[in-house]
């Protein structure tokens, strides 16, 4: 091959598109973004949900399709983009180890799209749908919380006694105390949706001041 035909590889397509393959692709992303939406707000157990940051995911998913429908088969499209997107730094923080998932499933929905390879991306969406709803179920992070009793003199063995009593299992964590109060915090699984009552429960006990039960969501019960 000589070389004016290798130029001519580079900077031909090898590959001819329609514009109804296009507009295919760009409504399979959105219907596919649309869908991770809708998981990412169902599924979300964060301490704040970002609506920006849902959207951001379609809009990636859709971006990433049309810019594999532009690279199509050239080689040289693919090396300029690949040079033109090194220049992007993304410096927004990931709060939730989650989202970093949610991330790639819009990449990955993007890539399945624009090369033509759709299914793939529905296996794939709905067996992460059905990985997320499983996890979510979890009964372990749905009973779970932080028990925090505060107070003067707190009598540490009515206070696991009645936590004993009222949850399935549960470990001390922390125990502080300073010259004007104690502070005992325990990790305790629920029984049952019964948080209010074990916090009121422990706040009769003699010497307790206050009571915190909190969710791993960061939601504080009493």
């Amino acid at each position: 091959m000589s070389k004016k035909e290798i130029f001519k590889y580079l900077i031909e397509s090898n590959s001819s598109i329609s514009v109804y393959q296009v507009v295919f692709a760009m409504l399979a992303a959105l219907v596919l973004g649309l869908f991770m939406y809708f998981m990412y707000r169902k599924t979300y157990s964060g301490v704040a949900y970002s609506k920006s940051f849902n959207q951001t995911l379609v809009l990636l998913a859709v971006i990433v399709t049309m810019v594999m429908t532009i690279i199509g088969g050239s080689l040289a499209l693919s090396l300029g983009m690949v040079g033109s997107l090194s220049v992007i730094r993304f410096r927004t923080a990931i709060k939730e180890p989650k989202d970093m998932a949610f991330l790639f499933w819009a990449i990955a929905i993007g890539l399945s799209c624009g090369a033509e390879m759709y299914v793939v991306a529905v296996v794939g969406s709905a067996v992460i749908a059905i990985l997320l709803l499983f996890f979510r179920k979890d009964a372990y992070d749905g009973n779970t919380y932080l028990i925090a009793v505060r107070g003067n003199a707190l009598d540490s063995g009515a206070i696991e006694k009645l936590i004993g009593e009222n949850t399935r299992s549960w470990k001390l964590r922390m125990r502080s105390s300073t010259g004007e109060y104690d502070e005992i915090t325990y990790e305790a699984g629920l029984k049952k949706s019964n948080a209010s009552e074990l916090a009121r429960a422990l706040r009769e006990i003699d010497g307790t001041d206050a009571v915190n039960v909190v969710t791993y969501t960061g939601e504080v019960i009493g």
